[in-house]
């Protein structure tokens, strides 16, 4: 098994009685999320905290595959990709999202803890839980802090929703297993859907909300 997925399965590793932290239902603010133990890992939303949910097999495979393409293209590279990295997108908020993957340019915005300001890129992995949030809070947060491009990865119908955000609104572009994504902010840089999904095997899709 790849080390890199066995680094990802430890988020579904529940963490014992002993290291376990009893979190009252309050307001939290950032420097109290920092804070918290590394596992189980929480977001941040409006004060809020949210535990993240324990991800499938084929989520962390996907999150793997995505994640060795941008790594390959950005061997040498000034950008960087980063698996789960908590993104404080505004500093007079009390908010701190993970997404499943981000590419950050600017090496000023990161910090030890987390990436402070909009990535370049942030992708998400669809999840039964996670759903509804990628695509409606998370999207017009990320919309809002200047994210450049996003994509909504479909794991269940093989699909990735891509919008492109550096000259306004638009509507997503549509790519298929048989696809391969050219990454408009990185130069040349081509992601190939093909080695991201596994075949499909006959099992019930969930419907998610949109």
């Amino acid at each position: 098994m790849p080390f890199l997925v066995i680094l990802l399965l430890r988020r579904c590793v529940y963490i014992s009685a002993i290291q376990a932290e009893v979190l009252q239902k309050r307001f939290y603010t950032v420097a109290e999320w920092e804070k918290l133990p590394e596992y189980p890992r929480h977001e941040l939303i409006d004060g809020e905290l949210t535990m993240q949910a324990q991800p499938s097999i084929d989520h962390i495979e996907i999150n793997v595959e995505l994640g060795r393409q941008f790594s390959n293209y950005l061997l040498g590279k000034s950008c960087r990709v980063f698996h789960d990295a908590a993104v404080y997108l505004r500093e007079t908020d009390q908010t701190i999202f993970a997404p499943d993957l981000s590419v950050v340019c600017d090496p000023k915005k990161i910090k030890k803890n987390y990436v402070l300001g909009a990535p370049d890129l942030i992708i998400e992995i669809l999840s039964r839980s996670t759903a509804p949030l990628d695509k409606k809070l998370k999207f017009t947060r990320y919309q809002q802090a200047g994210v450049r491009e996003y994509w909504i990865v479909d794991p269940w119908h093989q699909f990735v929703d891509v919008y492109h955000w550096e000259n306004g609104p638009t509507q997503p572009q549509n790519y298929t297993r048989t696809d391969k994504i050219r990454v408009s902010v990185l130069d040349d840089c081509v992601i190939d859907l093909s080695l991201v999904f596994p075949v499909l095997e006959d099992e019930e899709i969930p419907y998610i909300e949109n």
